[in-house]
């Protein structure tokens, strides 16, 4: 356990890997006033707060809440055998004292084993976690930026100004987009016209049937379909960023299906979805490295891979995209490892400017708690992340607002996603 003023941290470790946020009754108990004679009697203790992670759902004194009640949000999002979560310090009547007890209990075990739960307290502290500041762009490389925009709320009037404040403030040159269904012409339009891009970028769409679009300050050479699923395709981009980063740049757009689903007799589910998307991606990565690529370019030019991944349940789909392990081999062929000098590619995992949290995805009326949907990867043999950092204007301080010209909800209204950033440089 740790804390900052703002927040109490728990690493929870198990024998074996579980997905945190399904088909687990894993219950947190707090007794948050350090009383065992108030709240629910439970492991010993008197528990203000209990929140089972697998059902989504919790009890404050009493009464059913949600994740957005305490603040809760946990990482990662796929199966895994440790996890870190957060609470919010500052919730409304959750930690009324300086001091505080928790246990836990799953399945008949529990921890501590002892009845009393284990002790913590809030002592004075100045820590502060250490997280990225939202500076602009160097003068030197490209700053690529991530973003799902919520079934192109991009075209909604009302929600255009805030777009509009957060693409002022990033200043991106590369714009990768998810959740577009409207055109590359359509997209240029509005980005143009209502959110301040300028008008000499360049935009494209692979596929019609896809929601993905690029825009880019640097010409966009060449674009290639790659196949993932029968509805899902990725796409490729070759731009000619010689002037800023020193070589030409591939730029690789996912959005692999969401959530989690059994699929049926005749249907596959959407972890084996995702696996045919993710599958279809390293196999492209592998035939660029091995110069059967469609893009005919030389050995070492620079490759990023960015995209809305929905990583939950099966951590199989992150390891492939990093390490090349494809795992329909029959369909994409053998494995091979995406980088040039044969390592994995470098997951850069930004941090919010102002806040200890990577989490990229939040929406209050889900019963999932904020978690890690969006990647950025890249070829980090001849590539290195100057700079990075998710952008989260709830997170900010009133004066970093007024500085960068955002409002303190734009993020949250602009979409249940938020933007990632990493600036890209030549090694």
């Amino acid at each position: 356990m740790a804390h900052t003023d703002q927040h109490l941290f728990l690493r929870l470790t198990f024998d074996r890997r579980i997905d945190l946020l399904e088909n687990n009754n894993l219950t947190l108990y707090l007794d948050t006033d350090n009383n065992p004679n108030t709240g629910a009697s439970s492991l010993g203790l008197g528990a203000e707060l209990e929140w089972t992670f697998g059902q989504r759902t919790g009890r404050l004194r009493g009464q059913e809440i949600s994740h957005d009640d305490i603040g809760v949000s946990s990482l990662p999002t796929v199966r895994a055998n440790a996890f870190e979560i957060a609470l919010d310090r500052s919730a409304d009547s959750v930690f009324s004292g300086d001091s505080l007890r928790v246990g836990l209990s799953t399945n008949g075990d529990r921890l501590p084993d002892e009845d009393g739960g284990l002790g913590y307290v809030f002592s004075d502290t100045d820590a502060v976690a250490d997280a990225p500041s939202l500076d602009a762009s160097p003068a030197s490389g490209v700053r690529v930026l991530s973003y799902n925009v919520l079934g192109g709320s991009i075209f909604e009037p009302d929600v255009q100004p805030n777009f509009r404040r957060i693409l002022d403030a990033i200043g991106p040159d590369i714009l990768g987009l998810q959740e577009v269904p409207q055109s590359a012409s359509q997209t240029e339009q509005v980005a143009t016209n209502e959110l301040g891009i300028p008008a000499a970028w360049d935009w494209d769409k692979t596929d019609t049937n896809t929601d993905l679009v690029l825009g880019s300050r640097y010409p966009i050479q060449d674009r290639h379909i790659i196949p993932g699923t029968e509805n899902t395709s990725s796409a490729a981009f070759l731009l000619d960023t010689q002037d800023a980063l020193g070589d030409k740049l591939i730029v690789v757009l996912m959005h692999p299906p969401c959530c989690n689903g059994e699929g049926g007799p005749n249907e596959l589910s959407r972890d084996e979805k995702r696996q045919l998307v993710v599958d279809g991606v390293a196999a492209f990565l592998g035939d660029v490295k091995q110069g059967n690529g469609p893009f005919g370019v030389q050995s070492g030019t620079p490759m990023t891979v960015i995209g809305d991944m929905n990583f939950v349940g099966d951590p199989q789909q992150p390891r492939t995209l990093r390490t090349g392990e494809i795992v329909n081999t029959g369909r994409f062929g053998p494995s091979a490892s995406p980088d040039w000098n044969g390592s994995p590619l470098l997951d850069t995992n930004p941090q919010q400017v102002a806040a200890p949290f990577h989490t990229t995805w939040a929406y209050s009326e889900s019963s999932f708690s904020p978690g890690r949907l969006d990647y950025i990867y890249m070829t980090d043999s001849v590539l290195k992340a100057s700079h990075e950092f998710v952008l989260n204007t709830q997170r900010l301080s009133d004066a970093t607002l007024t500085e960068n010209g955002l409002q303190r909800n734009d993020t949250v209204v602009a979409s249940d996603h938020l933007p990632l950033v990493v600036d890209l440089t030549l090694r």
